[in-house]
Formats: C-alpha cells, sequence, structure tokens
C-alpha cells in the first residue's frame, strides 16, 4: 500500500514540474543573493 502512495505521489510532483529549487540553489546563495533568511553556511 505505501509503495502505490510514492509512486502516486511521485506522478503528481512529476506532472507538476517537480519541487521548486528557490532558495535551494548553492550557486544563488554563494553570489550573494538573499531569500528572506540569512545563509545558513555563513558562521
Amino acid at each position: 500500500m505505501l509503495d502505490a502512495w510514492n509512486l502516486h505521489m511521485a506522478r503528481l510532483l512529476k506532472d507538476a514540474g517537480g519541487i521548486p529549487a528557490h532558495g535551494n540553489q548553492r550557486s544563488a546563495r554563494d553570489a550573494g543573493c538573499r531569500f528572506d533568511h540569512p545563509n545558513p553556511l555563513y558562521r
């Protein structure tokens, strides 16, 4: 049953174009782009 649910969710995500990368692009973060929160890698 769980496998069927995972396949169903995977298909929904694929049909919707996947998960947006907004805020998860390391190159943008390294370039200094801000996504309304501080860079978690900056210490």
